[in-house]
């Protein structure tokens, strides 16, 4: 995010320290209970009185199902209770039931690896190649270190006119893995994916699905993945951060653990952003959990900062660090009589992006988490690769001060002077792009809905354009893409009708801007028949001359008034109809159920489990397959456009049961979000479910090839 608002409150309520806690007393439990064989255990209980009002009540709260969490393994539940997102929640529920708990949640479905010496591949196709001739087609999140996300018919196997005709090839599920968070990467045969709540990292065939290795990691795992070519110091590397802050650098060829470091000023520190690689030196981005922790009164909020640290490729040796503000010093005490500390935040949610013309790597950052307010926060910092030094900075939102106090004004969240609170971090990857002209901008998005383009050499405005309305869940979220001529940007604004003064191309779908002028081209809006509800077919909507552009040429926003916020009513779950297949008006040679291939390694889809809540914002960077734009929704819908004009190629709807992957584990699609897709080797490649902020939740990697014949 992502999603970094509601991910600090989906995680911050979670447990008893929430609003959304019962009262002392109050029984709260869910239909399971019964139905449990375990439902004696007295860690159901606890869940009852601590959880249930949260994880049962049909996503609505936006945390995570109790469907979701049983699929966690022991080792993250026990993580995120007693180190990680859910500490803070947590520490009011007695020691002894938080044992309970931890020993009940997770369902018992045996060892996570029982299925992989069934599904090791035969030894004449275990090799991963890696020789020079073999076409890299992804290196890291945004493709390559430029994150412009796009991929040609040469280097995926894959065509524009090909992409309308998509089967399902294949489908591997993984166990314990409510949630696909991290794009894979391709290299020849070989599709490098994560597990990351399984803590594991797998290197699979793209033509079977079969097992050629996979590595244990200690923690948790988070971040997308990188691949590092060998150099005459050190081997080809997979490089990814795991959900303590360290990262992981993995033998490509073998899966063996080459180096861990950690990449982290404290102990809330995180690396959310996939590490980036470029000159044998690592960069990896670091961002925090501190602005959950702020929640609580008795918490000294916050001393945190966002940070580049870079590593050596070969060794694992930190070479530098550059922060995005000085060190936190106490500066008041809270109304409380806490100690309140500052400057803090700017952390960096997303991958970095490179630079090498210029030898600069460029970050995003998120708001402040508290007093003072500093001038690196909602912005985009060009660091020196060598040094670490800030070369210049493009701050889009001032003043913007957030953290978890904020939803509840309490004491964490009570400021001396103006503030800003809108929560309008640059969560999403930049992208250094070259126009038709020759020139050179930095593209980034916004979750105020605004997309900014930047010189590259000093950081000064070029264009901006407001394409969404923007909000803290709102706006752009992980990424973009380019085709050369278009920018393309997903919006996950929520689904209302356009004001009597919005662009009426404003709501969750996707927009295709001209790099040049800035203007929208195109705009794609998602509609409920995503859902299976009646709704119109959607359409690509030209803009007209009124709303052709909407510039935000001065980057500075008037702080709100400081009000209370109305108490939270929450709504009843809404019914929505299954959908099968694809729908109704998809396109012909659009794949359904009914056409997934009978062979015995393609497994056959079952309907999707009926719906409670429509998601319908698009919140995954899209990638662009011979100038098709592949994106999805929060939902799992997988939609594929013409890049040119909007028309739609393909669609899909991955969120349901797939009975038969070819590894033998229970598979079950879900929403799409972060960065799910990538092609190569002839396969168009998505990982669905996510189910961090309340989204379908899903473990399957899902392989579309064309049709045959």
């Amino acid at each position: 995010m992502s999603h970094f608002r509601a991910f600090a409150l989906a995680t911050a309520i979670a447990l008893g320290a929430s609003a959304c806690a019962p009262r002392a007393g109050e029984a709260i439990g869910g239909e399971h209970a019964s139905a449990e064989a375990g439902a004696e255990h007295p860690g159901k209980a606890v869940y009852d009185q601590w959880c249930a009002s949260c994880h049962d009540n049909g996503g609505q709260s936006g945390a995570p199902s109790f469907e979701a969490l049983r699929t966690l393994p022991r080792a993250t539940v026990k993580y995120a209770l007693e180190l990680g997102y859910m500490k803070i929640q947590a520490k009011d529920v007695p020691k002894p039931e938080l044992a309970q708990l931890i020993d009940w949640l997770p369902k018992d479905e045996g060892s996570v690896d029982s299925w992989i010496s069934a599904a090791r591949c035969p030894v004449k196709v275990r090799e991963v190649k890696l020789a020079a001739d073999q076409t890299r087609t992804s290196t890291t999140f945004g493709v390559t270190g430029d994150a412009n996300r796009a991929q040609s018919a040469k280097e995926t196997g894959l065509s524009r006119d090909q992409m309308k005709d998509l089967e399902v090839a294949w489908v591997a599920a993984f166990p314990q893995t409510p949630t696909m968070r991290s794009q894979p990467v391709i290299v020849g045969d070989t599709i490098f994916i994560a597990a990351t709540d399984a803590g594991r990292l797998y290197a699979l065939d793209t033509n079977s699905g079969c097992v050629k290795w996979h590595y244990v990691s200690d923690m948790t795992l988070r971040s997308s993945l990188t691949f590092a070519e060998a150099t005459d110091k050190s081997p080809a590397a997979i490089l990814m951060g795991d959900a303590a802050g360290f990262v992981h650098a993995v033998d490509a060829r073998t899966g063996k653990k080459l180096w861990v470091s950690e990449a982290r000023l404290n102990d809330l520190n995180r690396i959310t952003g996939a590490p980036v690689v470029h000159g044998g030196k690592v960069f990896a981005p670091v961002s925090a959990i501190e602005v959950n922790y702020a929640g609580q009164d008795d918490y000294e909020c916050c001393k945190g900062q966002g940070a580049i640290i870079t590593f050596d490729l070969a060794t694992g040796k930190k070479l530098w660090t550059g922060t995005t503000m000085e060190p936190a010093a106490p500066v008041r005490l809270g109304r409380t009589g806490t100690q309140q500390w500052g400057p803090s935040g700017a952390i960096i949610w997303s991958t970095p992006t490179i630079d090498a013309k210029r030898n600069v790597i460029y970050a995003g950052t998120g708001e402040n988490t508290s007093w003072p307010a500093t001038d690196t926060s909602d912005a985009i910092i060009a660091y020196d690769m060598d040094t670490g030094e800030k070369r210049w900075v493009f701050q889009a939102t001032k003043a913007d001060i957030w953290n978890y106090a904020c939803g509840r004004r309490s004491a964490n969240c009570d400021w001396p002077g103006e503030y800003h609170s809108p929560d309008h971090d640059f969560g999403a990857t930049s992208m250094l792009i070259k126009r038709s002209d020759g020139s050179e901008l930095v593209i980034a998005g916004q979750k105020s809905g605004v997309v900014w383009a930047l010189n590259p050499d000093n950081g000064a405005l070029v264009w901006s354009n407001k394409v969404g309305r923007g909000s803290a869940n709102g706006g752009v979220h992980w990424g973009m893409a380019y085709d050369g001529t278009r920018v393309f940007v997903p919006n996950n604004d929520s689904n209302r009708p356009a004001g009597p003064d919005e662009n009426p191309a404003w709501g969750p779908g996707i927009h295709a801007v001209n790099a040049m002028s800035g203007e929208i081209e195109w705009s794609y809006k998602n509609n409920l028949r995503d859902c299976g509800q009646e709704a119109p077919v959607a359409k690509a909507y030209v803009p007209d001359a009124q709303w052709k552009i909407q510039r935000v040429m001065a980057p500075v926003l008037p702080p709100p008034p400081r009000v209370t916020p109305a108490p939270v009513v929450p709504r009843p779950p809404t019914a929505a109809a299954a959908v099968v297949g694809a729908p109704p008006t998809a396109p012909a040679g659009a794949a359904g159920a009914a056409d997934v291939p009978v062979a015995a390694a393609a497994p056959a889809a079952a309907p999707p489990a009926r719906p409670q809540v429509c998601r319908l914002g698009m919140s995954p960077a899209p990638l662009l397959v011979d100038g098709a734009v592949v994106t999805g929704t929060t939902q799992g819908m997988l939609r594929i456009f013409d890049g040119k004009n909007g028309d739609v190629l393909f669609e899909y709807m991955t969120n349901r049961d797939f009975p038969n992957t070819v590894n033998g584990v229970e598979g079950h699609g879900g929403g799409l979000d972060s960065a799910p897709y990538v092609a190569g080797d002839g396969t168009l490649f998505v990982q669905s479910g996510y189910a961090r902020f309340g989204e379908p939740p899903g473990n399957v990697l899902i392989a579309f090839k064309p049709k045959k014949g």
